[in-house]
């Protein structure tokens, strides 16, 4: 049985105070999803496709739209009288708290293979001080096949962008998010990217208008990220400990 535990009030009001000037912005319904929205599991979840399909609506003429592999959000599941699950202005921020400007760029089929590889080892390192944290990187345009737990640098097994398989040589259009303090060649951690150049859109306007031309949306993960050794629906990176995660 859960246990349900009272705000302390304390903290609520210092909430309350705090937010009461960006009230009606923070509530304001921005969309509706039909499913419950969540980033419980490593590989895919709702969230993170709901973000990598509206990057791919606002800029459509690209080979792979990529997303940082953020691990927190708290789940949105509540319906309201419409039927439908409101995602809110505030929760925006829930799911990407850094409003970051979408850049594009172009990359070889071999600094993907190289990236993919450095991305899995940063999530699945058997060696805990190698893990950099997050949840697997996201992508859409891409299919990739790897062993989570298989050997650094050997971790993936096939790559298919477009429904092709991967070539080395080949160059392909790339989409993520700008981060704060990243060079100007450098697009979710791959380096020496070429013909970087950003959007007019930052990842939070993005959001807004694809809800706004799309709502209710479904985002239901698309299993572009094939975890050869281990459920989709894993919850952890932790192996060889007694304790269960559910």
């Amino acid at each position: 049985m859960l246990k349900k535990y009272k705000a302390d009030k304390k903290m609520a009001g210092i909430i309350r105070d705090n937010e009461q000037a960006f009230e009606k912005d923070i509530y304001r319904i921005v969309g509706y999803s039909t499913i419950p929205l969540y980033r419980y599991f490593v590989v895919e979840n709702p969230i993170d496709t709901l973000i990598l399909d509206a990057i791919s609506w606002q800029v459509p003429d690209v080979d792979i739209v990529l997303s940082n592999g953020f691990r927190f959000c708290p789940p949105n599941a509540t319906r309201d009288a419409t039927g439908n699950i409101p995602i809110t202005n505030g929760y925006i921020y829930d799911m990407l708290p850094v409003d970051s400007r979408v850049r594009t760029g172009k990359v070889t089929g071999t600094q993907i293979m190289n990236w993919l590889e450095k991305e899995l080892n940063n999530v699945f390192a058997k060696n805990a001080s190698e893990r950099f944290g997050g949840w697997v990187i996201k992508f859409k345009g891409m299919e990739v096949s790897f062993n989570a737990f298989g050997e650094n640098g050997k971790r993936v097994k096939e790559v298919k962008v477009g429904g092709k398989p991967l070539e080395a040589e080949k160059i392909y259009a790339i989409c993520a998010c700008e981060r704060d303090g990243d060079p100007d060649d450098m697009l979710c951690r791959i380096r020496n990217v070429k013909d970087t150049k950003n959007t007019p859109y930052t990842l939070h306007q993005v959001m807004r208008n694809y809800l706004a031309a799309n709502s209710p949306v479904t985002p239901e993960p698309p299993h572009a990220a094939k975890i050869l050794d281990a459920s989709p629906q894993l919850l952890t990176q932790v192996t060889g400990v007694d304790y269960q995660f559910h």
